[in-house]
């Protein structure tokens, strides 16, 4: 595991790609579960996506509490009950995402029409079917019981919830749910988009879910982010 300067240094830098890319605003919060430990990184609830630092990541526990740095956002949550129920996922992400949202408010399903969108299943991203901001354990594991074994989960006219293997997976999740998203809704304005097959999405799943080509987007970012002065 890298040392806990570097986790930090790379949850600020997901998180302020994620916000140069729309993907997160004023609000918004992605953490980390440290292994083999209750403790869980996550930025603080005043600091600005935009601007964040490696100061302005705190710690909690699984149960939501403070343990060092600021104030945790309102929503922790959502996290601490996802890491529970998923003890195979180390990074959770909570987004505004622009276009993936629509599909929620529209009551569409959101279903794999784009290469990357392939780790999505085939019936769409499940969707909890509450607007309301998840600052209760209870709210949390009703998150969690939706998302089931998916990789990410719609909260209706809210945003999302994505999860990942560790926190440059969880950062290509995001980028690929509003990527399908863009693809699906601008094919919809031409006809009825193509869904792809069982057998596609097995192919394709095989080909895309690759640690190099997770890296690379996530290279493709920083370089991008980095161009633009985002990071």
């Amino acid at each position: 595991m890298p040392d806990l300067e570097t986790l930090k240094s790379d949850l600020v830098t997901a998180i302020r790609l994620l916000t140069a890319e729309g993907l997160m605003d004023f609000n918004g919060h992605m953490s980390y579960r440290l292994p083999g430990t209750d403790q869980v990184l996550i930025n603080s609830r005043q600091a600005s996506r935009a601007g964040l630092r490696v100061e302005d990541i705190v710690t909690i526990d699984l149960e939501a509490r403070a343990i060092a740095g600021g104030e945790p956002p309102s929503e922790s949550p959502i996290h601490t009950r996802v890491y529970l129920a998923r003890p195979d996922m180390f990074s959770v992400a909570h987004l505004h995402p622009q276009y993936a949202a629509v599909f929620s408010i529209a009551d569409k399903p959101l279903v794999p029409v784009f290469t990357a969108g392939s780790i999505f299943p085939r019936h769409g991203v499940p969707v909890y079917d509450d607007p309301d901001l998840i600052r209760m354990n209870e709210q949390g594991d009703a998150v969690a019981k939706v998302l089931g074994e998916a990789r990410a989960v719609l909260l209706r006219g809210h945003g999302a919830v994505v999860v990942g293997e560790d926190i440059v997976t969880c950062f290509n999740t995001c980028i690929w749910l509003e990527e399908n998203a863009k693809k699906q809704l601008w094919a919809a304005s031409l006809g009825t988009p193509r869904v792809f097959s069982d057998d596609e999405l097995s192919r394709l799943r095989a080909s895309m879910w690759q640690p190099s080509v997770i890296r690379k987007t996530w290279d493709f970012y920083v370089a991008k982010g980095r161009a633009s002065g985002a990071l």
